[in-house]
């Protein structure tokens, strides 16, 4: 059952991860070089964020930009996680009011590591579907593509949380017994 209202809830509560998804986009096109035009990083309305820009014809450009919130949210998610793994194996020290706020970061940010379907269009309307590129960036790109739409449809399962509780579980606590 769906309960009404519950999407924007958790958008609220998670929204450093809405707004580190719109940045990891910013990034990326900054750094290929793409002009952005506007950013909103987190508003109440769906989407809850945004990145316009430029529309590339490079399908590694698109590639790069359209999954690269996967990336930093992941890794920007175990980092701020990390410190906190230690004091999980105590209670008590967990509970302490920094580790919280690193705790609902991390997995906030986690939480938002998939890229949208939106992204998932643009992949395939600049890559699968333009004729000016090959086949080798459509075959890589096209289980890309599906996963993205298969996580989409898995939100509605919560495949987002599973996916953010798993990381922010495991990552972590790998990292600490290094």
């Amino acid at each position: 059952m769906i309960i009404p209202g519950l999407g924007i809830l958790i958008s609220i509560i998670t929204f450093p991860g809405i707004a580190v998804h719109e940045f990891a986009h910013q990034i990326f096109c900054r750094f290929l070089r793409i002009p952005v035009f506007r950013v909103v990083y987190f508003r109440m309305g769906n989407p809850c964020g945004y990145v316009e820009h430029e529309a590339s014809e490079d399908p590694l450009k698109v590639f790069l930009t359209s999954t690269g919130p996967f990336f930093i949210n992941t890794l920007l998610g175990i980092l701020i996680l990390t410190p906190v793994a230690i004091p999980i194996l105590k209670f008590r020290e967990y509970m302490n009011p920094v580790s919280l706020v690193l705790a609902w970061l991390g997995f906030s940010i986690l939480m938002h590591a998939f890229p949208s379907t939106g992204d998932a269009r643009n992949m395939l309307d600049r890559i699968l579907k333009n004729p000016n590129v090959g086949l080798i960036p459509k075959i890589l790109s096209a289980p890309v593509i599906g996963l993205i739409y298969i996580g989409a449809f898995g939100s509605v399962f919560w495949l987002d949380l599973i996916y953010a509780a798993a990381v922010a579980m495991l990552i972590p606590n790998l990292l600490t017994m290094l």
